[in-house]
């Protein structure tokens, strides 16, 4: 880990950080703000003088804590497929089927997929989920 004053390295960071996923934000102090990407990849800005200080943290092996469970990309893996073969993203039911889980099953596995940064859905201007929605973000 290293401190970098934001204002000279912008575009050195940008380039470092393009294409990433946020998987989530945190703020470990009151002046602090925390990125962590899928890739394990974290960010920590703070304030250092009358500028920011940035930290990269880059993961260390491909085995890091944001890559899908086994169980997860299976499911990843389906919903690829699915979207290959029809052309549209699975509903919940399709995967129920699939996986011969229950609705609640399914729809607890999208919504961690989705809070982990491997999925995105759309909402509508109140809230709910658009049907068939579901897009993949992993790569992996």
């Amino acid at each position: 880990m290293t401190d970098v004053d934001i204002r000279p390295d912008l575009a050195a960071l940008s380039d470092q950080l393009a294409g990433l996923v946020v998987a989530e934000l945190a703020q470990p102090t009151r002046d602090s703000i925390a990125v962590r990407f899928t890739n394990g990849t974290a960010l920590v800005v703070r304030p250092r003088g009358d500028g920011f200080a940035v930290v990269l943290n880059k993961p260390k092996s491909a085995g890091s804590r944001f890559e899908p469970t086994r169980r997860q990309n299976e499911y990843l893996e389906f919903i690829k497929k699915y979207m290959r073969r029809f052309g549209v993203a699975p509903a919940e039911a399709d995967i129920e089927r699939h996986f011969l889980v229950s609705a609640p099953s399914v729809n607890q596995m999208i919504r961690k997929l989705e809070r982990r940064g491997f999925v995105v859905r759309d909402h509508d201007s109140f809230g709910k989920t658009a049907p068939r929605s579901i897009r993949v973000l992993w790569d992996g």
